[in-house]
């Protein structure tokens, strides 16, 4: 699956085929809506930082049944290039 690592999959539809609201999941794993509609959008930046980005991200793959090593390879590729970026 290494073309997953370069794009962030329609996290959106995937919780909402498998009937999980975004509440649900706020409710169960007491991460804010905010920070999940962040996961959910690919904004990775805008997460609280450090440890919290990589549990956040876990719990959220894992509600959804997805994989939770996918969804941390999109965010590390994604996050280690803005922080890139910005370095310069």
């Amino acid at each position: 699956m290494a073309a997953l690592a370069t794009t962030l999959p329609d996290l959106t539809t995937l919780r909402e085929q498998r009937g999980i609201s975004l509440g649900q999941i706020a409710n169960n794993t007491k991460i804010r809506l905010h920070y999940l509609e962040i996961i959910e959008a690919g904004q990775f930046v805008k997460l609280p930082g450090g440890i919290y980005n990589t549990s956040y991200i876990r719990q959220y793959a894992r509600a959804i049944g997805f994989s939770e090593d996918d969804l941390l390879a999109v965010y590390h590729e994604k996050f280690d290039a803005k922080l890139s970026v910005a370095a310069l």
